[in-house]
């Protein structure tokens, strides 16, 4: 429906406004007519209908069937019937009960007015073929205001919907912002928690090298407690960790560069050993970047719990797959925390596994240590199909 018609301003204008002009069409119509030569009186019928066209939003089911009995006024006064004017409002009586009506109401009223204007022309009229033509005409307006109807209703529903796709779209956005905060608060606690985990074995090879400085050594195993503080503090509030810095992007770590990750750690007096197997195979960044972050979680949480103990990095190639496996024998050669509260390590390696449809597999191992392996699908190169005839 256009605005100007749903504002109720304009429709108070706008029914009077018709009214009147449909009373002065009648005394037009009946003033011009030379056929029949009907005195003025002839048009209070189409007079007394525009009248209830300009009242008809008060009670339009009245105001309907009181235009249909203007009928017997045509009648009473010798006229053959209802004038074109006096037609049309009564046409716009039933329409406009029909469209702000309840259905049933709507129905009843156009069934009533279609009732006696049938009956009234079959007794009074002279011609039967002027009960069914006004029989079309009332239906026709009905049916017009039945569509009217439907349409406002269709429009309300639609502004319903509307509002609701509105608030789903703000809370899918809102949803969205969340889910990059937190990725972006899970690939910082990787990140921080590796190097830390690397300072803290640097601090402690240190400390070893210094047996006859008591006060350096104390010093520095206060940094190496406050560092390893400092990663647990990082895991328990990473969960609301959200915002990041603007600023140059690390390159993306990458298997073929796993050995200078490993390398950090080597200076800082941990035995890792990396051992590759198979022909290695280009991987898509989503899985090379979940390889090396699983093998990092790892490698932190074996600096944590087992305090630098010997560990075994393998890398394993075989035709459409990928295994990283991090296993440590449980001997720390260094202190380990005591006590120290569990993280969301774990968890984090299954999500980034889980997104890049691989699976993992942790657990103890028999006779001591602890193992992480994640296995990841390596798609099939493409391969580009030779030219007919070459």
């Amino acid at each position: 429906m256009p605005r100007w018609s749903s504002s109720p301003s304009l429709r108070r204008f706008l029914w009077p406004a018709l009214g009147v002009l449909l009373g002065v069409l009648s005394v037009v119509e009946v003033a011009v007519d030379v056929v029949f030569a009907f005195p003025l009186v002839a048009a209070l019928p189409g007079i007394a209908v525009g009248a209830l066209v300009a009242s008809c939003t008060s009670l339009p089911e009245l105001a309907a069937v009181l235009g249909a009995l203007s009928v017997l006024g045509n009648y009473a006064l010798g006229t053959p019937g209802p004038g074109g004017a006096q037609l049309v409002g009564m046409a716009l009586l039933v329409g406009h009960a029909a469209a702000v009506l309840p259905v049933r109401r709507g129905l009843r009223a156009a069934v009533v007015a279609t009732l006696v204007v049938v009956v009234a022309g079959a007794v009074f009229g002279p011609s039967v073929w002027e009960s069914v033509f006004y029989l079309l005409v009332t239906g026709a307006a009905w049916g017009v205001g039945v569509l009217v109807r439907q349409s406002r209703e269709r429009a309300r529903e639609l502004q319903v919907l509307a509002a609701r796709l509105a608030g789903q779209q703000e809370a899918v956005a809102g949803a969205a912002v969340v889910a990059e905060r937190a990725r972006i608060a899970r690939e910082v606690h990787d990140s921080v928690a590796h190097a830390v985990s690397v300072m803290v074995l640097q601090m402690g090879g240190l400390r070893r090298l210094l047996p006859d400085h008591p006060e350096a050594q104390e010093v520095l195993l206060g940094l190496e407690r406050l560092g390893r503080e400092s990663v647990d503090e990082m895991r328990r509030v990473v969960g609301i960790l959200r915002e990041g810095a603007d600023g140059d992007t690390a390159p993306q770590p990458s298997l073929s560069r796993l050995d200078a990750v490993l390398a950090e750690l080597r200076a800082g007096g941990m035995p890792v050993e990396l051992v590759v197997t198979g022909e290695p195979a280009e991987l898509p960044p989503l899985v090379d970047v979940s390889a090396v972050r699983v093998v990092q979680e790892a490698l932190s949480n074996v600096v944590r719990h087992a305090g630098a103990a010997a560990t075994r990095v393998e890398v394993a190639w075989t035709p459409g797959r990928v295994t990283v496996t991090v296993t440590d024998d449980g001997r720390p050669r260094v202190e380990p925390v005591p006590h120290a509260p569990g993280g969301h390590g774990q968890l984090h390696m299954r999500e980034r596994v889980a997104v890049a449809g691989g699976d993992l597999d942790v657990g103890p191992v028999r006779g001591g240590g602890y193992r992480v392996r994640a296995g990841f699908p390596v798609p099939a190169p493409a391969t580009v199909p030779a030219a007919v005839g070459a």
